[in-house]
């Protein structure tokens, strides 16, 4: 039954309240800073077949593919061990519905009556769930037989009473069964709260009437997003995001190389995200399955794609389409190491979704302040710490530092510093004392970090700083570091814009590491973190979060934003010059403008693009349509051509690869590292900056393997 239009407001309003009262009631029972201050959890409610309704506005991977759970058990529980009011099952594995075995699922079935309605359901990650190494991750793994072994879904709760034999085979797997055991009640209260006030609900309006909103639901959020995919322009877009993993076959001291690829084409009112050309899946840890590459995928979609749309993840299945190849690194077979997941392949997934929606909505007037630029990827700062306290006792956690990072610049904003990953918009990264009263460390620093942010006419945002020393401790601390993009950056810029500057991880000596934050440590050569990473003694781990990518040419920035960014401590004089071409004076009140030089050194800039040459001038009112901010789609002699959206320049036929008919400057990449720091392998890495070769703007700016192909990055149709 479709419940009228009032009706149906009031129950979709209720059903979000529901679902965030369910990650309240977590949190005040779980006892872990993981859950407590991090938020590292999220909950959901679900129609009656898995599609989620409403989720959480925290770790949005965690139950954007919940589904799947639900799935499995509708098939193959029906019978046995049954399905029926007052169960909850339980499940940390990711072949079946999980991102990884720290993330653990409880799902609950709803029944009004004798009729199932509905699911409700939550995910934590866990501190340990065993396995050969704590934390649950092993960067050494050749297989998921030396990472914990996942736990299928099992009916942990019956009739309203938990299983003591299940939930014993549960706890003694972890070297954490107390903190564990605190978030399995969380999720328990919180799934009986959820189904609890989903029955008052259908006592209040009727079942029929709830299970026609949740209808309503899914159908009137998917009608709108095929709306605005119809709106958009029909194209493909194309990224490719790199990760060092493992020993490289050629004898690289940077690790081999694995490569996510993503092909979206939108045509009409769907969209299809293809990753069938990503590398061939990795021996161990940092692959991912099925449900993590759709639960990273369908989350960057909500956050990029969605911008003002109701979040209900079970709309977006039919109109969205992931094609993906088994075997490959985003799409692993059993028996595959995939632990390590959630911070290396799936970010790379969640970047590649970002630069590809961001393109699509770059080509649109219309939506174009949807648009933003890559954000940070998992960075230097995520790391599970491992050893003994100095009585003997075992510890193993997550900092969560890294949840820190610099945000994407949008079109009419500077991205937001040390905000996160855009996909988990209600994660935290813990106070500093929680984390101290949690493990065994001291902090010595956490700060923004100046000069981090990708450089644009609109900035990224700046990425954190952080320090930290073994503190009460007995022998060495391991130190199973989470740090991607530390040869190359990782968060893209857009439209000109630059990448986000790159992470960094060092263990260093306390002298070694003052000078490196003084700038007095000089260019220093470190090696890819290891699966023997140990802090020992008096050793500092240092770990710098990356910053987010820019958004429009550096040298469009208005010179007063420069400024400010300098008297905020936010960008440095010297990279003020040298990123945005921004001179100073220095008065009696303090530094301002010189405009005379800045317009001096822009102008020296533009034709030092141009190989010397003279700037074609920027043309009246442009022609033809949007291909993006820097490039238009326009007609010469009924021939459609791709036109520089700044001095009108005809750059090439639109079925050829315009950035094959830009000017190129390949940068190394480890100039994006901070303090000069550079890994092994990073000379395999550049940044390909394109400008216009009429005027001399900067059109783009991609990170690539060198020797790689140029990418067709924009295809229109």
């Amino acid at each position: 039954m479709t419940p009228d239009a009032v009706t149906f407001e009031i129950i979709r309003h209720r059903l979000d309240s529901i679902n965030d009262e369910a990650a309240s009631t977590l949190q005040h029972v779980s006892g872990s800073q993981i859950a407590v201050e991090s938020n590292d959890l999220n909950t959901a409610i679900t129609a009656a077949d898995g599609r989620v309704v409403a989720c959480g506005r925290y770790i949005l991977a965690q139950v954007a593919s919940i589904h799947l759970v639900v799935a499995d058990i509708l098939a193959n529980y029906q019978d046995n061990p049954g399905i029926g009011p007052g169960d909850q099952f339980l499940t940390n594995d990711p072949y079946v519905g999980t991102l990884h075995q720290p993330d653990v699922v409880l799902v609950a079935p709803v029944f009004a009556g004798s009729r199932l309605i509905g699911w409700v359901g939550s995910t934590v990650h866990q501190a340990d769930v065993g396995g050969p190494t704590p934390g649950g991750m092993s960067m050494a793994a050749g297989s998921i037989w030396d990472e914990p072994i996942p736990m299928p879904p099992v009916k942990i709760v019956e009739a309203d009473r938990i299983r003591r034999d299940l939930e014993r085979e549960y706890l003694i797997r972890s070297r954490t069964p107390q903190l564990n055991a605190l978030d399995l009640a969380g999720q328990v209260a919180a799934n009986r709260a959820s189904v609890a006030a989903l029955l008052r609900l259908c006592e209040r309006y009727g079942a029929d009437q709830v299970e026609g909103a949740m209808a309503r639901l899914l159908a009137g959020t998917e009608r709108r997003i095929r709306e605005r995919l119809a709106e958009l322009p029909d194209g493909r877009w194309r990224h490719v995001a790199h990760l060092e993993y493992g020993p490289d076959p050629d004898g690289s001291p940077g690790g081999a190389v694995y490569a996510v690829r993503l092909t979206a084409t939108k045509r009409g009112e769907q969209l299809e995200l293809d990753f069938s050309q990503s590398s061939d899946q990795a021996a161990g840890a940092i692959n991912t399955a099925y449900p993590a590459l759709a639960g990273f995928t369908m989350a960057a979609v909500l956050v990029y794609l969605c911008g003002g749309l109701p979040w209900v993840p079970g709309a977006l299945w039919p109109a969205v389409r992931i094609v993906s190849r088994k075997g490959s690194v985003v799409d692993a077979q059993w028996p595959a190491g995939v632990a390590m997941s959630t911070a290396t392949v799936a970010q790379a997934v969640r970047t590649c979704v970002n630069v590809c929606l961001a393109r699509m909505l770059d080509g649109s007037g219309e939506h174009a302040e949807h648009v933003m630029a890559g954000c940070q990827l998992a960075g230097g700062g995520g790391v599970v710490l491992t050893g003994h306290t100095d009585d003997g006792r075992l510890f193993a956690g997550m900092t969560l530092d890294e949840v820190a990072g610099g945000g994407g610049a949008r079109t009419f904003a500077d991205g937001a510093d040390s905000s996160g990953p855009t996909t988990s918009p209600g994660g935290g990264c813990a106070n500093i004392e929680v984390n101290e009263s949690y493990l065994p460390v001291r902090y010595l620093m956490r700060a923004e970090l100046a000069d981090s942010a990708g450089p644009g006419r609109l900035r990224g945002g700046v990425g954190s700083l952080h320090l930290l020393t073994p503190h009460d401790v007995r022998g060495p601390v391991g130190v199973l570091s989470f740090a991607q993009g530390l040869q190359h950056p990782g968060a893209m810029g857009l439209a000109g814009g630059e990448p986000g500057g790159s992470g960094a991880f060092a263990i260093l000596g306390p002298d070694e590491a003052r000078a490196l934050v003084a700038g007095g440590l000089g260019p220093r050569e470190l090696p890819i973190p290891g699966p023997d990473a140990a802090l020992t003694g008096s050793d500092v781990h240092v770990a710098v979060s990356q910053g987010g990518g820019g958004y429009g040419d550096p040298l469009e920035r208005d010179p007063d934003a420069v400024l400010e960014d300098v008297l905020d401590s936010l960008v440095s004089r010297e990279r003020a010059a040298s990123d945005y071409a921004v001179r100073f004076a220095d008065t009696a009140s303090g530094p301002t403008v010189d405009r005379a030089a800045t317009e001096a050194l822009r102008t020296e800039r533009l034709r030092t693009r141009l190989g010397g040459g003279v700037p074609r001038p920027v043309a009246p009112t442009p022609t033809g349509r949007r291909l993006s901010a820097t490039l238009r789609l326009d007609e010469d002699g009924g021939t459609p051509v791709i036109t520089c959206s700044r001095c009108a320049l005809a750059l090439c036929d639109a079925t050829e690869n315009v950035f094959a008919h830009l000017l190129l400057d390949e940068q190394p990449a480890r100039t994006f590292a901070p303090f000069r720091l550079g890994y092994a392998g990073a000379e395999r890495f550049t940044v390909r900056r394109f400008y216009c070769p009429g005027c001399g703007r900067q059109v783009d700016a991609i990170p690539a393997r060198r020797g790689e192909p140029l990418l067709h990055a924009i295809e229109p149709r």
